[in-house]
């Protein structure tokens, strides 16, 4: 007899390639002549308009900076919404085994020690001194985690300040920040926990870049922009003798704080409980 498990599963593959055959197909089937004018006016004016030699951030912070915004809000959505998930399940806390209830896992100290020592006298048990969230964590972890952390977070601002120039941007230098976040929180060695390891800093530094992205696109209205235009997301910094692709930069910041907290905070609140001594 079948499982009828796996019938509703070649059901959801049957429709799901149903589906993208409806909507590929007719692209493929059409005579008309693809569309080429704005691919043609984004690679002759895309530099100039913009002042970003990459095209791609000239697109989505200049041409559909809307999108862009709209991308945000999505994110900010779906962070609220697993934060408030996780803490509806029991706390956003005990995930991935971190702060565990099991006994044996939790406890420390020297007795933690005297239960884990082999018959050759090896010691597997961590030091005394490290937090009890720690308890499932080895030294390679949290060696090799604590120092590629501030490597990841160098690279990522380089990711999300370069983006005008070079592959990257806001969004991809916010998630190589958000792993540098990560990796600092595993890190971390008994209660030394940095401000980027804080839950509650990370929530601080989303909320305010987001404010942050909301504010300076408003300031487009109150300051004249490039032949003196006035708008939302009109550049107000295009009339001064700094670099021409500013605005983007300042933009690519932003929303490089904002997506970098935002995924730092829900990995590091679902990696375990803080608990104090």
């Amino acid at each position: 007899m079948s499982n009828p498990t796996s019938w509703r599963v070649r059901l959801q593959i049957l429709g799901a390639c149903v589906a993208v055959t409806v909507v590929l197909l007719p692209l493929f089937l059409m005579d008309n002549d693809w569309p080429v004018a704005g691919r043609d006016y984004l690679e002759a004016r895309g530099r100039e308009d913009t002042g970003a030699i990459n095209l791609v951030s000239a697109i989505y912070l200049g041409y559909r900076a809307f999108d862009t915004l709209g991308e945000t809000i999505v994110l900010l959505v779906a962070v609220s919404g697993t934060i408030g998930i996780a803490a509806r399940a029991g706390g956003a806390g005990l995930a991935m085994g971190y702060g565990a209830s099991d006994n044996s896992a939790r406890r420390s100290g020297a007795g933690a020690v005297r239960d884990q020592k082999m018959g050759d006298g090896e010691i597997f048990a961590l030091p005394d001194e490290k937090r009890k969230t720690h308890a499932l964590r080895t030294h390679l972890l949290e060696v090799v985690t604590g120092k590629l952390g501030p490597v990841v977070l160098v690279f990522g601002l380089y990711v999300m300040l370069y983006g005008h120039l070079s592959p990257g941007g806001g969004f991809q230098g916010g998630v190589v920040i958000a792993s540098g976040i990560v990796f600092l929180a595993l890190g971390s060695r008994a209660d030394s926990r940095t401000g980027l390891n804080k839950a509650s800093t990370l929530a601080c530094i989303e909320a305010a870049a987001f404010l942050l992205l909301i504010l300076v696109p408003l300031s487009g209205m109150f300051f004249v922009g490039p032949n003196g235009t006035r708008g939302f997301f009109a550049n107000p910094i295009a009339e001064l003798d700094v670099l021409p692709a500013g605005f983007i930069i300042l933009l690519n910041a932003v929303i490089g704080l904002k997506v970098g907290a935002g995924i730092g905070f829900m990995c590091v609140a679902m990696l375990g409980k803080e608990e104090k001594a």
